[in-house]
């Protein structure tokens, strides 16, 4: 068995066969599948809809966290550890540096312990600026996105490449 097997099983059903309708279909096989638009905001919001789409049919099996996985979490759970140096040389640059290089994990990882692996790195590297609060989320985006994704008083001189915290905010 490889690692990826390990960490993406598959059905039997859906080792045989790669259909859309495939139990355990991957997001890789859903966007190959795709008729997508060519690279745009039509594009995203696409893609973005196909990312959102219920597969109710796709189960894993129930994953007992590894020793690995435990320790990151507690090493995680502190105040504070994603900004303290020695919980990053205890692991999280490991993880971090497997990620940044697109490789993949041995083992699944919760998106909640994901986030504060690159939050730590991000700290780190001056893409998060210390102390910088993240802006609340915007989970739904509107279906009609014909509308401009940047606040078009910021684009005179500017890139339209901006981060939260660099807004100016009337």
């Amino acid at each position: 068995m490889t690692s990826a097997e390990a960490v993406f099983p598959e059905s039997p059903s859906s080792s045989s066969s790669h259909s859309p309708s495939s139990e355990s279909q991957s997001f890789d096989d859903i966007l190959a599948e795709a008729k997508l638009p060519p690279p745009g905001p039509d594009h995203y919001a696409a893609r973005r809809r196909l990312w959102l789409a219920s597969r109710p049919n796709l189960q894993h099996a129930p994953v007992v966290p590894s020793t690995s996985r435990r320790r990151l979490e507690h090493i995680l759970s502190a105040p504070h550890a994603v900004e303290d140096d020695d919980v990053w040389r205890n692991g999280v640059a490991k993880v971090w540096n497997t990620l940044s290089a697109g490789g993949r994990l041995k083992r699944r990882l919760p998106m909640a312990l994901i986030v504060k692996v690159i939050h730590a790195a991000w700290l780190r590297d001056g893409t998060w600026p210390a102390g910088a609060v993240a802006p609340e989320p915007d989970d739904v985006l509107p279906d009609d996105l014909s509308t401009s994704l940047v606040d078009p008083s910021i684009t005179g001189q500017s890139s339209a490449v901006t981060a939260p915290w660099m807004v100016a905010h009337k």
